[in-house]
């Protein structure tokens, strides 16, 4: 295969066959990452692969991703010599495309993995001394499914020559209040392009919210409109569950139109954001709004408001759904950030939502509501305490230690289960049944 051939054709896999690779194409992989470059041409690189299922089974009490794949190598490079500009990260990371690229070209299908929990503890399970520093654990095996070639920005965009004339640089708070929407866009579509299908909602969290739905909307026909869906998770939901009702969603760019399209059982329609949905009139029997409220500007979501209360029948209902910042979500957001997951990233927001986040109390949600001309009809209200699926949803993403914090949280929501009804104001997702005023 030529060079050209292995970068523009190497894709990420996640679903792996459990046929075993041959010991003669490991042994190829490593020595391709042998002629990486390294600082000073020290080559301070180790590579260990874990064979045995003991020590996979240890491993996974860090990550369980070891399991995913037939062969799993930590990369590792020595901390304790050139360390000036991260020089070890770059020497190991020259050896992981290296070692990517030989296995691409001998069939062999590879996932570069970064969330490692505990390095330490890892450290430990494979016995590496303590100036060995694991920067990646890469996976190697036969695909079962070879994902489609992931969008890419444009050249025009990353190449600067001299100076930096770049636009959009994101900013690291996950309060929207610092985002333009311009940099809300760039970074959605970021996220879109590498591929993930981004439905892996808490089970709890997804069947609350559509209970509330069905709670509130009964509607056999007319025309619906899902704003701001993103990754459509929702919008598939209701696609299904209301099949007489033509649904239209409004979003900002044409990734996200094909993203949605690809997931939904039924065809849809779709708006562009903002021009096309600030300038249509257009009346709607329902809209939704979940978890969006969250990720604007206020400034911004006010005017989706009022516009929505433009296009929206006078008969009509607006289904809301947001996270109670005076809930548990700002001790848990808080705890989070202690253990290492911080930035827009790790910022809580369910499913589906990408970018910033900032959860809202329920007199700004009223408050926004009223200025722009709705009211609310009905309310239910959802976890006041955390539910079991949620904790271990957030703590298997940290390792050990954190899954054990998440098993005495567990404990706690259990015992306090019986009192949920009565926490209304503090109870981490509010879903309205909200009509024009």
């Amino acid at each position: 295969m030529a060079v050209e051939e292995a970068i523009f054709t190497r894709r990420t896999c996640r679903k792996f066959r459990k046929d075993p690779v041959p010991e003669a194409v490991v042994h190829k992989i490593i020595d391709a990452a042998r002629y990486a470059p390294s600082s000073c041409n020290l080559q301070l690189w180790d590579f260990l692969v874990v064979n045995d299922e003991s020590v996979k089974n240890e491993v996974a009490e860090e990550t369980r991703y070891i399991h995913l794949a037939p062969v799993g190598i930590f990369v590792s490079y020595g901390n304790n010599y050139t360390r000036e500009n991260y020089a070890w990260v770059q020497s190991a990371a020259a050896a992981i495309q290296n070692m990517m690229l030989m296995a691409h070209s001998l069939g062999v299908a590879s996932c570069w993995v970064d969330t490692l929990g505990d390095v330490d503890h890892l450290r430990r399970i494979l016995e590496l001394p303590p100036e060995r520093e694991i920067l990646a654990l890469v996976l190697f095996g036969y695909p079962e499914l070879i994902p489609k070639t992931p969008r890419r920005r444009e050249i025009d965009i990353l190449l600067h020559y001299d100076h930096y004339k770049g636009r959009l640089n994101w900013p690291s708070s996950d309060d929207p209040e610092h985002w333009t929407l311009e940099q809300i866009r760039d970074f959605q579509m970021a996220k879109i392009r590498n591929g993930a299908r981004y439905n892996k909602p808490v089970p709890s969290e997804r069947d609350a919210i559509l209970a509330a739905l069905g709670s509130f909307v009964k509607v056999d026909g007319g025309r619906w409109l899902d704003v701001l869906p993103l990754t459509g998770l929702y919008t598939e939901e209701i696609s299904r569950a209301y099949p007489d009702v033509e649904v239209t969603f409004t979003e900002m760019t044409d990734q996200v139109f094909e993203f949605v399209d690809d997931r939904v059982p039924r065809p849809v329609h779709h708006e562009l954001f903002p021009d096309t949905f600030h300038e249509a009139r257009s009346d709607f029997d329902v809209m939704s709004l979940i978890f969006r409220l969250e990720g604007y500007p206020r400034a911004e979501r006010r005017k989706i408001l009022q516009t929505m209360r433009q296009r929206i029948r006078d008969d009509g209902q607006l289904f809301v759904a947001f996270v109670n910042s005076r809930s548990y979500h700002r001790p848990l957001r808080w705890l989070r950030a202690r253990i290492g997951h911080q930035g827009v990233e790790y910022a809580l927001a369910p499913d589906p939502s990408l970018g910033p986040f900032k959860a809202l109390t329920t007199r700004e949600v009223l408050a926004d509501l009223h200025e722009t001309g709705w009211r609310v009809k009905d309310r239910q209200h959802f976890f006041a305490v955390p539910p079991a699926d949620e904790i271990a949803f957030r703590a298997g993403r940290k390792g050990r230690k954190v899954r054990i914090a998440g098993q005495t949280l567990t404990k706690l929501s259990q015992a306090l289960r019986p009192v949920d009804r009565f926490l209304g104001p503090v109870a981490r997702v509010q879903t309205w049944n909200v009509v024009p005023a």
